[in-house]
């Protein structure tokens, strides 16, 4: 049976943009042979992400959607934007684009970690290696029977495509007092870390878990790069791959995917102010390829931030583009215009 608390959580309307079919039939709005809309048969532990295809896209500025995280996921996003202020006053860590966008209800737990934690919650309510209850108990034979010695013992949110395997991408960016704010973001961590849903770096290993981790911003380089075993990783500066990696202690540290599973980049630094408005030069188009290619031979994936939002034809071109030249992100603040992209 799942879990009582999975059921209240109702997804916004606009999220039928993610769905494989637009609209249904009216007969399948006809729940009363089963019991009506709240029967148990009809519920299951897929019930948020039922026909949602994950997509490589970036949840710009996540905590001002209407639902923060959960309407990012209802839209197939695997990525997650956290801007956090430390407050020095009562040393919490609060979620906003600004000092004057705070509420003290929007705590980073409340705002991110909480909604993620429930979401992969739900995703491994009937997983035999992760819970025991009925389900798990009745239906251990059956998942043991499809396990393979690569499989990780959790189910990743999304069922569908890559979902299922790929980790929702946490990335925390760090607004002020960067020391303290960092050690406040790796406390509050820990209810995830808790459960094992944390991908984690072991002395030159990456072990995959439901959620990664990735501190942007003012995250102190020599607080990830330094560490032998963590589970939190670090946002490169997509322009300066080509310079020496970070040196912490006396030790020289490269750029690589262990460190960076992410790099982000200013678009309009890096391509010269392209607007998007009209067709990209062959300069345009090489600057871009040239950090893109220079990231992905370290086994890094790119993204770039600050792309043009209006008029959206000139958005919808730049991330065509940016698809076409092998970027692996992209950075979205309208999700339902990214969905249908």
């Amino acid at each position: 049976m799942l879990n009582p608390w999975i059921l209240p959580f109702v997804f916004v309307g606009s999220a039928i943009a993610s769905k494989l079919a637009p609209s249904s039939p009216e007969v399948l709005l006809d729940y009363e042979p089963f019991g009506g809309k709240n029967a148990s048969i009809l519920k299951s532990p897929a019930d948020w992400n039922r026909n949602t295809y994950p997509i490589f896209v970036h949840s710009h500025n996540d905590y001002e959607r209407r639902v923060p995280v959960l309407e990012a996921l209802s839209y197939g996003a695997l990525s997650i934007e956290s801007d956090v202020w430390l407050n020095p006053k009562d040393e919490v860590l609060y979620v906003g684009h600004d000092p004057f966008s705070l509420t003290t209800k929007r705590t980073f737990h409340a705002i991110t970690v909480k909604p993620l934690m429930q979401a992969i919650d739900q995703a491994n309510t009937a997983n035999a290696v992760h819970v025991r209850n009925d389900a798990s108990s009745l239906f251990a034979d059956l998942q043991a029977s499809v396990a393979t010695k690569d499989s990780p013992w959790w189910n990743g949110y999304y069922s569908l495509g890559v979902g299922n395997t790929q980790p929702i991408q946490l990335m925390v960016d760090i607004k002020n007092d960067a020391e303290n704010s960092w050690k406040k973001v790796l406390s509050a961590l820990e209810p995830l870390r808790k459960r094992g849903y944390l991908t984690r770096y072991e002395y030159g290993k990456v072990i995959p878990g439901p959620i990664i981790v990735v501190g942007a911003g003012a995250t102190p380089i020599e607080q990830v790069a330094g560490k032998h075993k963590r589970d939190v990783f670090y946002d490169c500066q997509l322009a300066e791959l080509r310079k020496p990696g970070p040196k912490v202690q006396g030790i020289q540290y490269e750029w690589n995917s262990t460190l960076c599973p992410i790099a982000s980049g200013d678009f309009a630094s890096i391509t010269g102010d392209y607007t998007g408005v009209h067709m990209p030069s062959k300069k345009i188009n090489e600057s871009i390829s040239s950090v893109v290619r220079e990231a992905h031979k370290r086994g890094i994936k790119t993204r770039f931030w600050d792309t043009p939002a209006w008029p959206a034809y000139a958005r919808d071109r730049v991330n065509k583009l940016l698809l076409e030249l092998g970027s692996d992100w992209i950075n979205a603040d309208d999700l339902s215009a990214i969905a249908k992209f």
